[in-house]
């Protein structure tokens, strides 16, 4: 049975499976679903994506990976600025040392079809297709999202519409579902 909860709950009390719910700064409402128990927390996927859409480049390429892209720098600053303090007090860095990131390739699908195999493994929730699908938080369209891997000269992974892996120009805009890790 997956559980709402509030973010008044304690964080150690937090399975994998519940969900939990916030408004952030600008009023935008966020689901977020409990997807893998760390040593250091419960990390924290987005159930939908946020209401902007982002370029992973505005100049269109994959130099540098995620690591060097315009939108690791949007999500961990105008993003992350949005996130409300009583979120932001419990988040705990990432192994990439980032508070907020985007989905791998491997976590979604368990595998890599368009990007480089990485050490994740597939959080068990995304083998229901349903909860790879995301809607777009402003208006519940159905939208395409991103991945942290590069698929190709000048593309990205990322997820469509109807929750199966594809690739991406990095210029183009699209959804965007944090993660965070709570502890």
């Amino acid at each position: 049975m997956k559980v709402k909860r509030k973010i008044e709950v304690e964080t150690d009390k937090y399975r994998v499976g519940d969900i939990i719910s916030f408004k952030l700064t600008d009023g935008e409402k966020i689901r977020a679903r409990a997807v893998k128990q760390q040593a250091d927390g419960m990390l924290f996927c987005c159930v939908d994506c946020l209401a902007a859409e982002y370029p992973m480049n505005k100049n269109g390429s994959n130099e540098g990976g995620y690591v060097a892209s315009d939108l690791r720098k949007w999500v961990n600053a105008e993003i992350l600025d949005k996130f409300p303090q009583k979120i932001r007090e419990h988040m705990q860095p990432m192994e990439c040392g980032d508070l907020l990131r985007i989905p791998t390739e491997k976590e979604i699908f368990g595998v890599n079809k368009y990007g480089v195999s990485d050490n994740t493994e597939q959080w068990p929730c995304m083998k229901k297709r349903r909860n790879r699908i995301a809607l777009q938080s402003d208006n519940g369209d159905l939208i395409w999202y991103w991945l942290r891997d590069v698929a190709s000269a000048s593309y990205f992974c990322s997820v469509n519409e109807h929750g199966y892996a594809g690739a991406r120009n990095a210029g183009y805009s699209r959804g965007v579902r944090p993660v965070f890790l709570l502890s």
